[in-house]
């Protein structure tokens, strides 16, 4: 039996080109990503730095949510 496994975008830039959108425009979001939990942060890369991260399936879950309440995206 074969799992799916999901990688977690890392950075704002990423998380961006998924909406196609600009990294400024999702950075404007930051606190409601945070309050819903859509994002989280976590130390990446050599020297360890703090990253915004988070899974595509989550933000797309979160756009429905959003849409479906009648609130702009």
């Amino acid at each position: 039996m074969s799992q799916v496994t999901e990688r977690a975008l890392i950075g704002w830039k990423a998380i961006a080109e998924m909406f196609g959108v600009t990294e400024r425009t999702i950075k404007a979001r930051r606190q409601e990503f945070l309050e819903s939990g859509v994002i989280f942060y976590m130390n990446h890369g050599r020297p360890p730095r703090k990253r915004v991260c988070a899974f595509p399936s989550l933000l797309m879950r979160w756009t429905v949510l959003k849409g479906s309440n009648g609130k702009p995206i």
